[in-house]
């Protein structure tokens, strides 16, 4: 008879998804097991923008300083690049719109491969969780008490009993496909290959060094681009190619490199072949992320092309939306009908990931307005009866805000502390120092719910404007920064806030499963 475990969350998926959503739960205190069906991380360079609000997770979870280091220097990283070749003398270099340090967040976006990325994610990982590579899903089932899974992990079977699963195993897993939830979008919108090589360019290359760098018509194939790797000795190029005409077969060593030199523009250069993979830009989203216990996250709910960078951003959104939840749940102070939540709050950002990466997101375009300002609505969201900001450019435009349903705006708290730092382990109830003695009391009223709560008083200049409050109003934000209630005046009695508390721990909401 094989080995059993029992455990409360089984993340199936070892990519920055499924890595982080056992580092989210760890954070929450609740323990996960990681299966993925590879022998170890991603050994191929794939996705690499790590956004602003991507950054600001990693930040709550202590890895941002890690993930800063493998990452390019800010100096490559705030350009793009467009010329026949990429060491031809007939370029331009141009500054991205966005700068190193912003005033609507304590962080910046970074650029940092997706095989620099995932080693960093995996050491923290292996610290939190149970994480088992070489170990694939074979098959599960479920039923009110909890979810059944048989794991091949390295060839021995191994039965898991857990209480909730999460799909994080990509667009080519099958956890989807076993729960019968179908896809909707536009779907595979081209075809192309990329080329992983070596080549010595880093002194050439200094005075031009961007984070993408896109070819015009040229010796290389239209609509070819480099993207940097380091920007020194690895770098990846990108060419459209039709199956039609063009079989797998012939893409062989020997024709990558033939590629990688008409794009260089110097047959001198002394170029390695490192690697190629096929893969289709694609543009489909999940019907459902729920099927009882088990959830999906990542491209295992949503695919986007790569203009823009916004899948895997999605897909760790995702988790830092369902790991505080699922924490809840098991602990026992949220309802199970919080979990209903995630689908609602998490289904239409990545709806609009998906449509904005088909044109709106393409660099050098900003996506501050789709990763800060995008607004979530649920059964535990109070709205305020506030009007909705209106943008002219909703992917670009982040217009900061508290109304319920937005993420807690930014604001220096002092010369290294954010508002952004009070969040991330429980609910937290914001006032300013007027405010501050009446909402202890309902405070200390509120947590005879269970519900971990905390106060704050915030005495920074210009909180009132930014959060839409006046004085004594108050700002209840969730552990996700996501803010819950909010009242612009003084509550009229204490037990507002412990009303709006169990409303954001789900127990206002109809459960649809336990």
């Amino acid at each position: 008879m094989g080995e059993s475990l029992e455990v409360p969350v089984l993340v199936v998926g070892g990519g920055p998804v499924g890595l982080l959503m056992a580092v989210g739960l760890r954070h929450f205190g609740v323990d996960s097991l990681v299966v993925e069906k590879h022998a170890s991380t991603l050994d191929f360079p794939k996705g690499r923008r790590v956004t602003t609000r991507t950054v600001e997770i990693l930040r709550q979870w202590g890895l941002d300083e890690q993930v800063r280091t493998r990452s390019l220097p800010a100096a490559a990283s705030l350009f793009s690049f467009e010329g026949h070749t990429l060491l031809g003398d007939d370029y331009e270099r141009r500054a991205l719109p966005f700068t190193q340090f912003k005033p609507t967040s304590p962080t910046r976006e970074l650029i940092c491969s997706q095989e620099h990325l995932e080693p960093v994610l995996r050491a923290r990982a292996i610290g939190d969780a149970d994480v088992r590579f070489s170990a694939e899903l074979v098959d599960f089932s479920q039923d009110d008490h909890g979810v059944v899974a048989s794991i091949d992990m390295a060839g021995q079977r191994v039965s898991v009993h857990a209480s909730y699963l999460v799909a994080a195993d990509g667009s080519h897993g099958h956890t989807r496909d076993r729960l019968g939830i179908s896809r909707s979008g536009p779907g595979v919108l081209g075809h192309r290959l990329s080329v992983l090589f070596g080549a010595d360019l880093g002194d050439r290359m200094a005075s031009r060094a961007s984070a993408v760098y896109w070819l015009r018509a040229g010796p290389a194939p239209a609509g070819s681009l480099f993207v940097a790797v380091d920007n020194k000795d690895r770098w990846l190029m990108s060419v459209p190619y039709d199956p039609d005409v063009q079989a797998r077969e012939s893409m062989t060593e020997s024709r990558c490199l033939e590629l990688v030199r008409a794009g260089l523009g110097d047959g001198s250069v002394d170029v390695s072949y490192l690697g190629h993979r096929f893969w289709d830009p694609t543009a489909l989203v999940a019907d459902r992320y729920r099927a009882g216990r088990v959830f999906l996250a990542g491209d295992a709910a949503h695919l986007t092309t790569p203009e823009g960078g916004l899948g895997m951003n999605c897909g760790i959104a995702d988790v830092h939306n369902l790991a505080w939840k699922l924490a809840g749940v098991i602990a026992g102070w949220a309802a199970p009908a919080l979990l209903d939540t995630y689908e609602p709050e998490r289904r239409p950002h990545a709806v609009a990931c998906a449509e904005a990466s088909l044109g709106p997101a393409r660099p050098p375009n900003p996506v501050d307005g789709l990763v800060l300002g995008h607004a979530f609505a649920s059964a535990a969201i109070i709205d305020d009866g506030t009007p909705a900001p209106t943008p002219r450019n909703p992917v670009g435009e982040y217009i900061p805000m508290a109304r319920p349903g937005h993420r807690a705006p930014h604001l220096w708290l002092g010369t290294s502390t954010s508002t952004l730092d009070l969040f991330g382990s429980d609910f937290v109830a914001l006032t300013d120092p007027a405010g501050k003695p009446a909402l202890d009391h309902a405070v200390e009223l509120a947590r005879t719910t269970g519900v971990p709560l905390s106060a704050h008083a915030v005495e920074a200049a210009g909180w009132h404007e930014l959060y839409g409050v006046g004085a004594g109003g108050v700002v209840l934000v969730r552990p996700d920064g996501y803010v819950a209630w909010r009242t612009s005046t003084p509550p009229q009695t204490p037990h507002l806030l412990a009303a709006a508390v169990r409303t954001g721990a789900g127990h206002a909401a109809s459960s649809t499963a336990g």
